[in-house]
């Protein structure tokens, strides 16, 4: 989804950072047992998304679009902490059991595929007030974008 959404904003003249946080954390094992309210991995995510993202501002980035998996008002806190000067909108992507097998299936293999169907059998989270809206994700993922921009109030103010 974030490809996605990068690729309307890109489309629309927008100068957009994709950002994947799991690849900022490709790291291990942690150095020991992390007892604060942010794990390590997640502090390691938020610590390397500022220097990226500070780059990529530099750079000329007007929009930066993160992917990432987020279960607390503490943690994302620590994400709009690592966003300077970003207006952070956080959404909520749903999808059905079945549909979420089958792009996994699409996209990985092997003991990868493994891991991800075990973990999304057991994620079904109910909204909270850590995300400002929830979108469905059970369309082509361009169409679900140009929902996120419209719930965002982005969608008015893009070219």
């Amino acid at each position: 989804m974030a490809d996605a959404l990068g690729q309307v904003l890109t489309a629309r003249g927008c100068v957009t950072a994709v950002i994947d946080t799991d690849m900022l954390a490709q790291f291990g094992p942690p150095p020991k047992p992390n007892p604060g309210p942010v794990r390590f991995y997640d502090q390691l995510k938020c610590a390397n998304l500022a220097a990226v993202w500070a780059n990529f501002k530099a750079a000329g980035a007007q929009f930066v679009v993160v992917s990432a998996g987020i279960d607390s008002l503490t943690l994302r806190q620590s994400y709009v902490h690592s966003l300077a000067d970003c207006e952070v909108r956080l959404v909520r992507l749903t999808a059905d059991d079945d549909i979420v097998r089958s792009r996994l299936r699409q996209r990985d293999t092997g003991p990868r595929l493994e891991q991800h169907l075990r973990a999304s059998s057991g994620d079904r989270r109910t909204p909270t007030d850590i995300e400002d809206f929830t979108v469905t994700n059970d369309r082509a993922a361009a169409d679900a974008a140009q929902r996120i921009l419209v719930l965002a109030g982005w969608s008015d103010h893009l070219g």
